[in-house]
């Protein structure tokens, strides 16, 4: 029969081994997570956000807006005329003009300001943009 010390030291030893298993398995668990954070800072997703998109980023996609709400066929765009305004929230304004000329043959240029809002994302996809408001004049 074992007496009361005995027992004691059987339960001492008991929780020494599951203390050491508990700090074994801490251990591992940090390695993991330093192992997982040196893999992120060395990989290239630093690429993934590179800020908010500039005023050509902005005016390109305006063009990809305003290319459907044109009847002619022949668009060019004013390029070297635009105008830029970042405002609060990532809401860009856009003021320019295109020419375009129609079936007839006959020449127009218009006149457009584009309210577009950056929703997040890459700045040349169309997904990341929201239209707000576009005025032809």
């Amino acid at each position: 029969m074992q007496t009361v010390k005995d027992q004691y030291l059987k339960k001492e030893q008991a929780k020494k081994k599951k203390a050491k298993s508990s700090v074994w398995i801490l251990v591992a668990l940090g390695i993991i997570f330093v192992i997982i954070l040196i893999k992120i800072a060395t990989s290239n997703s630093v690429g993934v956000f590179s800020g908010l998109p500039d005023s050509d980023a902005a005016y390109s996609m305006a063009k990809i807006y305003i290319r459907p709400t044109v009847l002619a066929s022949n668009v060019s765009f004013h390029d070297d005329e635009y105008k830029f305004a970042k405002k609060s929230d990532s809401v860009y304004v856009i003021k320019s003009s295109y020419s375009a000329v129609s079936s007839s043959g006959e020449k127009t240029t218009t006149n457009f300001t584009i309210s577009l809002k950056y929703m997040g994302g890459a700045g040349n996809r169309e997904e990341s943009w929201k239209l707000l408001d576009l005025n032809q004049e």
